[in-house]
């Protein structure tokens, strides 16, 4: 008598594919609705010339706090571009963007200058204010370690970013995605970005149009904040061209 054992073959591996497929996108649902249970989100973002375990270095950091109810954001800049070491602080309250300079000293701490139509001062706020577009614009793609690999479409990515460094969206990156993986640590959510593999797409002639061509990664930490005060407007907001910083809060 001759035995047969079959053990499914092709069905079963199916079935694990389909498995997986399912536990790919239960995982970014439930990052999702991680980040959609935050009440301010404290986010940092950092962006590098390239993935930092292959060497790549710091440009720029951010810093923000976003309220989810009201579009609020308060943000925070350290910048060592073309060697100039800068920092600067911004708000942006019911469509207005106000600007606070380390330069103006500590007395100068609650006082702010109107920026909203000032583009060169404004440059390093995100076209979209909102942080969670890595989590909220991405398409699961497979497991990743204790986290999911994802495509975040190209247009999320640049306006997710400071606008000075990419003020439109290049058509030939239509439908074009960055590899992204988004990693849960706790409380925490973990991001990572890969920009430069997206440039790949864009031909020549327009990529040496992008004067920040060797920004290719883009690192970020979200999680609710702890302090859970509301973004307010600002104390006090003068023309610093008319009254000294020093002097803003008698203006």
């Amino acid at each position: 008598m001759l035995t047969l054992n079959a053990c499914g073959g092709s069905g079963e591996a199916a079935a694990t594919k389909a498995d997986d497929f399912m536990l790919e996108g239960e995982k970014l649902e439930s990052i999702s609705g991680q980040v959609d249970a935050m009440g301010i989100v404290e986010w940092h973002g950092q962006l590098l010339t390239k993935n930092p375990d292959n060497g790549g270095k710091r440009i720029f950091d951010l810093d923000g706090r976003y309220s989810p109810s009201t579009g609020y954001s308060e943000l925070s800049m350290n910048s060592a571009i073309g060697g100039a070491v800068q920092q600067v602080d911004y708000l942006v309250v019911a469509g207005r963007t106000y600007f606070n300079s380390e330069v103006w000293g500590p007395s100068a701490a609650d006082c702010w200058a109107d920026i909203t139509d000032d583009e060169p001062r404004s440059w390093a706020l995100p076209t979209d204010l909102d942080p969670t577009w890595p989590v909220t614009a991405a398409r699961a793609v497979k497991l990743a370690g204790d986290g999911v690999a994802v495509g975040v479409p190209a247009a999320a990515v640049l306006t997710g970013m400071p606008r000075g460094l990419f003020p439109s969206v290049p058509a030939a990156l239509d439908g074009i995605e960055a590899r992204a993986v988004v990693t849960p640590h706790g409380h925490l959510v973990e991001v990572g970005v890969d920009v430069l593999n997206m440039w790949n797409a864009l031909p020549e002639e327009e990529l040496a149009a992008i004067e920040t061509r060797k920004a290719g990664w883009w690192a970020m930490t979200m999680k609710e904040s702890p302090d859970d005060t509301s973004i307010t407007p600002p104390k006090h907001v003068f023309d610093p061209a008319v009254t000294p910083p020093s002097q803003c809060k008698r203006a």
